[in-house]
Formats: C-alpha cells, structure tokens, sequence
C-alpha cells in the first residue's frame, strides 16, 4: 500500500513547513511536503502575492519569496491531502482526490500542523452571518469578497485587529471591535516592547487607522447574544467587571451585517497525539502544545515539531523553528555538521527565545483566570449551542456532569458531543472550558479526548477506494 518513499514528510505546508522545506531541500534531502490547503502557505500567506503588497510586512515578504525559491528537485508539495494517521514505523496514511487512500513511507516526520481558531459559545452563535474572523480572512484574501457591507469584530485577543484591519484595507466598514480583555492586558513589559518594537509599531499603526476610520475600538466588552431569523441581524454587547461580572446596564446593540468571532487559537496536536508524542498544557502558550525540546524533537524519537503546535506565537516564530526543525534533521541523518551550521543552529535558538517571550504576551490576551472563564460559562443560558454537528447544548454538557460524566470521554459517550463530522474540531476546547469550570478542576486536568485513525473525516467512498 506504500505509494512512496522519502527522508522527510511534512505534514503542514505553513510558513513553519515551508521554512523547513527550504533548508532540507537544499541539502539535497527528498523532502514531501503534506498539505491541506489549494496552495502553500498557510494562513499568513493566504493569497499570496495577489493578497495585498508584501515589502511593508518583511515576514511575508520572506515567505512568499521562499516558497517561490524551493528546490523543485528534492522538495514535492502534495495540496488538497489529508493527513489521517501515523502509523509505527512512520508509515503515513493519507487521503486526496486524485488517488484516494494511500500511505507514504519516511525517515522522519516534521508535524507543521499549526492552529486553528478558539471559541467561546454565546446565544445566537450558530446563526448564518457569525464567522470565525479566520474564514473572514480566507474569504477576503482568498476569493477578494467581503462577508458585509458592515462586520463587527469580537471575542479577544490581537488578532481582533488584524482581521478588523483586512476588513477595512477590502472596502468594508467595521463599527466596533469588541474585545473581552481589558486594556491592561494590552501593554507590554518594556523590555517586550524594545524586542519586538516592529510588531507593536505595526499594531498600534492598525489601531489608529481603525479609529481613524470611525471604528470603536472597546476594552473588557463581551458579545451577549446574536439576534436575527434567517441571518445575523443586531449583536448585543455588554461590559464585564474584572471578575467577569456582566455590569448591569451596560448593554449595547449593534446593527451588522456580519459578526466576526475569535478567541485566540488553539494548537492542532490530534496527529501528533496519535502518534504518540507528549504533550502539555500552558497557557502561557496557547494551551495544549507538542512537547519537544531545544532541537524542536518531540518525545517519539524521529518526529520534529515547529510551529504553532509548539506554541501559539506567530508567524515570526514559525519561521525560525521551521529552518531550526531542519538543521536538527539534518544533524540526524549526519548530513552536515560544519561551525556555519552549529553557529546558525545556535542563532536560531536565541531567536526562538525572543519569539517565545512574545507569545507569551500574545497568549495572554484570551487567557483568562478559572474563576473569570467559571463566572462567564455560568452566565450562559442552557440552550446555547455547544457542539453544532450533533445539536448538543450547554444544559445537555450541565445535565450530564451532574449525573457524573465528568470527563470528556464521558461526556462524548452521554451526549455524543464532538462526534460529528467536524470530529470536534470546534467544540474540544469549548467542551474543556465548561468541564473545568462546573467541575471546579484546573484546565491542566481536564484531560484531552482520545484521538484514533482517521484524524480527519474522509469520504466513505475514498475509503472504499472509488476514483474521484
């Protein structure tokens, strides 16, 4: 069943992915890079030159230049392929259109899978018209369309502004940015500040184009409730105190078109779970990472990680532990070991040190203490949806702690919560927030669902093996 042999499969073909393409690439390795998307890149890239100018965001500017520059001799791109497993002896098993499934057999594994959008559920979150601010960003840098004439941006974290920003950069207009932290949360530590001096002088220039524009721009201000029938009509906010106490009176109604969503990220570790690497949970750094050490290997020898799986920290970060990944690859397979390399080995650590102070900032924009995210999940009415593919809301998650399923693979057994198609690819982290906070544990204690193969949905016709 094996359809090909390499050293090194990626799987992820985001900036950290790319990164470590290039340098593996370059030393002659036959490097295969997995990927789900139409083109490579990731989300920062998406688009790509197409998307908007590159030279004033130097990050993008070297991405797209190294994806454009990858040797095409030893580096193949596969797009449009699901990774669904990992099995021992790193055979990997996958799925796309044209061949249906098939397993590519390797040396090591660089797991580059990234991240994907956190949420915290309200009333009225599944309407039509309230989208991830991630797929607002695919939609305009992607397909150049605009969800609305008027989008309101919520949920927490920098982010926020970001896609705010793209809004207004495409024609559209954003009335408020809406985020639950409060501005103290928005300062960094002085030295951070010198450090990273071009990150915040881009986004303060965000900040005040969005104000200059006539965009509200509030602090410690939570999205209540989404009204509308067929579609988003008006969005209820309100301020919180800093116990996460909605302050009575405080509420505001939105007109909009379009309500854009997000509460930071949360890494995508269900392949490297499956294949056995640890993991651990830190806030500090978005949550549930890969466990790796300072050469980015993880705990099942011969599988890398880099990346945003390491830890939420943006695309500057993944960059470095892209090339970083690479060199110690290569290391492995006693490629090279020259004092160029050792040196830039050891440069790339001490930026990745730097990165990892500044995603420690960026993490705690939407990190919130257990007794603030306790006082919030209880505010919630029970028929706010919690996983939408199997119609579960939060009294049915309440309903079932009380009668003692107090685990996630509990709950998934009463409720069949996350056992949808999406595979709980939106409500897994949803789903901890509320066990932590009516069970009173820490969410370092709320253990993660178990994961099997296939780690994404697959058409029961290509499992079978039918032609597309």
């Amino acid at each position: 069943m094996v359809a090909k042999r390499v050293n090194v499969a990626i799987v992820g073909g985001g900036l950290a992915g790319m990164a470590a393409a290039d340098v593996l690439g370059r030393f002659g390795v036959k490097v295969l890079v997995l990927d789900d998307n139409l083109h490579p890149g990731g989300q920062y890239l998406r688009g790509g030159r197409q998307a908007g100018r590159s030279w004033f965001d130097p990050v993008r500017h070297r991405g797209l230049s190294l994806i454009e520059r990858l040797p095409q001799s030893s580096v193949e791109i596969v797009n449009r392929t699901e990774v669904l497993g990992i099995e021992s002896g790193f055979e990997i098993l996958v799925a796309d259109e044209s061949s249906g499934i098939s397993a590519i057999s390797c040396d090591h594994v660089l797991l580059a899978t990234g991240a994907r959008e956190r949420f915290v559920p309200f009333k009225g979150w599944t309407l039509p018209g309230v989208l991830a601010t991630g797929a607002i960003q695919i939609l305009i840098k992607q397909s150049g369309i605009l969800p609305a004439a008027e989008t309101l941006v919520a949920g927490a974290g920098l982010f926020l502004t970001a896609v705010a920003r793209d809004i207004q950069k495409s024609g559209g207009r954003v009335p408020a940015v809406l985020d639950e932290a409060p501005f103290s949360k928005r300062m960094p530590a002085p030295r951070l500040l010198v450090q990273q001096s071009a990150k915040f002088a881009l986004g303060g220039a965000m900040l005040a184009r969005l104000r200059l524009a006539g965009t509200d721009v509030c602090n410690a201000t939570r999205i209540i409730e989404a009204r509308g029938h067929d579609g988003l009509r008006e969005v209820v906010a309100a301020r919180v105190d800093r116990s996460g106490v909605v302050i009575p009176g405080s509420e505001t109604a939105y007109r909009a078109g379009c309500l854009g969503i997000g509460f930071g990220f949360t890494a995508n570790v269900e392949l490297a779970q499956l294949a056995g690497c640890g993991l651990a949970f830190n806030s500090g750094m978005g949550g549930w990472v890969v466990k790796v050490n300072e050469d980015l290997e993880t705990s099942a020898e011969g599988i890398y990680a880099a990346g945003e799986v390491t830890a939420i920290g943006g695309a500057a970060k993944s960059l470095i532990e892209g090339r970083l990944a690479a060199f110690s690859i290569l290391q492995r397979m006693a490629r090279v070991n020259s004092i160029n390399m050792r040196r830039e080995i050891s440069a790339l650590k001490k930026a990745r040190r730097r990165q990892m102070v500044f995603a420690r900032y960026f993490n705690a924009q939407y990190d919130f203490a257990a007794g603030y995210m306790a006082e919030w999940m209880r505010s919630l009415p029970d028929d706010v949806p919690v996983c939408r593919c199997e119609d579960v809301n939060l009294g049915d998650l309440r309903r079932a702690v009380a009668d003692g399923f107090d685990t996630p693979a509990a709950i998934k057994k009463a409720t069949r919560c996350g056992m949808g198609i999406c595979q709980g690819s939106t409500c897994k982290i949803i789903l901890l927030d509320v066990l932590a906070a009516l069970t009173g544990k820490p969410l370092a204690h709320v253990p993660l669902p178990s994961v099997r193969v296939p780690v994404k949905p697959v058409y029961l016709g290509t499992l079978a093996g039918e032609g597309p």
